[in-house]
């Protein structure tokens, strides 16, 4: 198979950075906080360390670096509540040794500005770094006018900066001024930008990505992204082609990722356009997932999406896990526009029967599925040639040429809370 020259280049690139799928770590969630690492070859207990009791409850809260730090950080956002402006939040750091809480500093100021209010409020968001000694920290400074409780504009800056493990010793990476925007709904959420951030989940070490992301009263609108990295010890941004929407995984510096393209539902409905993955090389797109040509699930009310994907170390594919709205033997309703169809409906459930999934395909051949593993759900990539999932609440590991597991005693809730790093 001939891959396409701007995948060779992503490919090229990457053999100038570090090597990183050896020596991977593995941390299982549990219950209670209970952290345990173990070795991925073997499955046998490393270590273990105790986390909040609450994080078993908000995986998607928790971050593991590839040196084994462990950070836990509430979620807060703007606009900021009374409820948040009155709590301290405070990020809960393992860093090895011992346990600390970080105050996040979010925060919200009332003035006046003559008959209007004036709320200045900020809520940033931590992020490990993956040498082990640094905290990435990215927020929205945002200037909100208000009248009886009605928004009217706001102006809003985005911050990036790096702190020491303890939040001191500040260190300015980059600014955005977002110009003034009208709150036209008199929600400025429903109408104005805020920068969101993906990072690695390894750690933050040489890029991130940014967006600039309006939440909507119906749905999101993503105006914006930036590509950041860093050379010669400073960040630089480039503006990227199109605006990201939702990141599941990217290598090579930024200059490879992988983005879900949500589906637009609202109002009840969770069918109403077609939900997509693709694999953006430099502005090239494949489509490594298309959810109405594999389903073709249009006159149903029923979603198939990919929240999880990871490309491969060599990034020679791309695995994702595939999941529906619907399960099996339950009744499915007709889409806003839908016309029954009887075959249709017997494909689709047909396709939910084994969810959720696990699908590896080429990258550079779209058409080319290496592996399709049912009742399955992607952890992540051990090398290249095994994969980590869940099956049956067991961590499992997969050889995608060969189809050979290694099932191990590894017992989890869901993939969720096994971190692979």
């Amino acid at each position: 198979m001939q891959r396409p020259a701007h995948l060779i280049g992503a490919i090229l690139l990457l053999s100038a950075l570090p090597v990183c799928a050896q020596g991977k770590r593995l941390w299982v969630l549990r219950a209670g906080g209970e952290m345990t690492e173990y070795d991925p070859a073997t499955f046998a207990v490393r270590q273990a360390a105790k986390l909040p009791a609450d994080a078993a409850q908000s995986p998607q809260r928790v971050q593991v670096n590839r040196v084994g730090q462990i950070l836990f950080a509430p979620a807060v956002s703007l606009p900021l509540s009374d409820e948040d402006a009155s709590t301290e939040h405070k990020a809960w750091l393992w860093n090895q040794h011992a346990a600390t809480t970080i105050d996040l500093g979010a925060k919200r100021e009332l003035g006046k500005a003559g008959s209007n209010q004036v709320v200045t409020e900020s809520a940033p968001v931590v992020f490990l770094g993956q040498d082990g000694s640094h905290l990435f920290w990215f927020a929205n400074q945002a200037r909100r006018l208000a009248r009886e409780n009605v928004d009217l504009s706001t102006t809003t800056t985005w911050q990036a900066w790096q702190t020491d493990l303890t939040g001191a010793n500040r260190e300015d990476l980059t600014t955005v001024n977002i110009p003034e925007c009208k709150c036209s709904t008199g929600s400025c959420e429903e109408t104005c930008p805020y920068g969101i951030v993906w990072a690695p989940p390894a750690g933050v070490d040489k890029f991130f990505l940014m967006t600039q992301f309006i939440a909507g009263q119906t749905g999101a609108t993503y105006k914006a992204s930036t590509r950041y990295q860093l050379e010669g010890g400073k960040w630089t941004g480039a503006p990227l082609p199109e605006p990201l929407q939702q990141v599941l995984d990217a290598a090579t510096l930024g200059h490879l990722v992988v983005e879900a393209i949500p589906d637009s539902a609202c109002c009840g409905w969770t069918n109403q356009s077609n939900d997509q993955t693709l694999v953006l090389a430099d502005g090239k797109k494949q489509t490594v997932f298309d959810e109405l040509a594999t389903y073709k699930n249009a006159d149903y009310d029923v979603s198939f999406s990919t929240p999880v994907a990871k490309l491969s170390p060599d990034l020679s594919s791309v695995a994702i896990t595939i999941v529906s709205t619907a399960q099996a033997n339950q009744p499915i309703q007709l889409s806003e526009q839908g016309q029954a169809n009887p075959e249709e409906s017997k494909h689709i459930r047909a396709g939910i029967a084994d969810l959720p999934a696990v699908e590896v395909t080429s990258l550079g051949d779209a058409s080319k599925r290496i592996a399709f593993v049912p009742h399955a759900s992607l952890v992540g990539w051990l090398d290249e040639k095994e994969i980590l999932m869940v099956e049956d609440h067991v961590l499992v590991a997969y050889n995608v040429a060969t189809g050979a597991k290694r099932k191990s005693s590894v017992r989890v809730e869901d993939a969720a809370h096994a971190f692979l790093r």
